[in-house]
């Protein structure tokens, strides 16, 4: 009994040493800012958009880094807490849904990688239930950029911003 014991005592020592660990970096977040053409959204419930038949608005508020960010078998990690703050206009349904971006930069702006998400959330209404209110939404996402082929530095940042059609754009500026 004593043997075998001792056999399988020395197999879990020879596989836990040859077993590959994952070693993860923590580094600084890169930084963040909101794109300045795709930080408002407009939506409708009608087949034609325009400024008369919004659903509602909404707004890219805020943002916080959940945790450190780290690097793990060339891949940034990061998990990025947003804000969106939605106005009622003329809404007849309370379901909202909000399709947004994170863009990874380079120093000189252009796009190394880019994750498209989907806030989901509920109008509120007021206390009487006869009408919707500004609603906060609060997302988490996890971001994981691929960074094999990437000279990373300090200047590398993130940019957010929702996915907007040319009707969309159009309206909004």
């Amino acid at each position: 009994k004593v043997k075998r014991n001792l056999i399988l005592f020395i197999s879990l020592f020879i596989l836990s040493c040859t077993s590959e660990k994952q070693q993860s970096l923590s580094i600084l977040c890169p930084g963040l800012f909101f794109s300045k053409d795709h930080r408002l959204y407009i939506s409708s419930e009608e087949n034609s958009l325009n400024l008369n038949n919004l659903s509602y608005k909404a707004e890219i508020n805020n943002y916080k880094f959940v945790n450190k960010c780290s690097i793990l078998n060339n891949n940034i990690i990061a998990k990025l807490s947003v804000l969106f703050v939605v106005s009622p206009e003329n809404a007849k349904q309370s379901k909202i849904t909000l399709p947004y971006y994170i863009a990874f930069l380079d120093n000189e702006k252009n796009i190394l990688n880019i994750q498209y998400y989907k806030a989901i959330g509920t109008l509120k209404k007021n206390n009487d239930k006869s009408s919707y209110v500004e609603t906060e939404i609060t997302t988490t996402s996890d971001i994981i950029i691929p960074i094999k082929d990437i000279n990373i530095d300090i200047n590398n940042k993130f940019l957010i911003g929702f996915m907007l059609n040319k009707e969309k754009l159009r309206i909004l500026n």
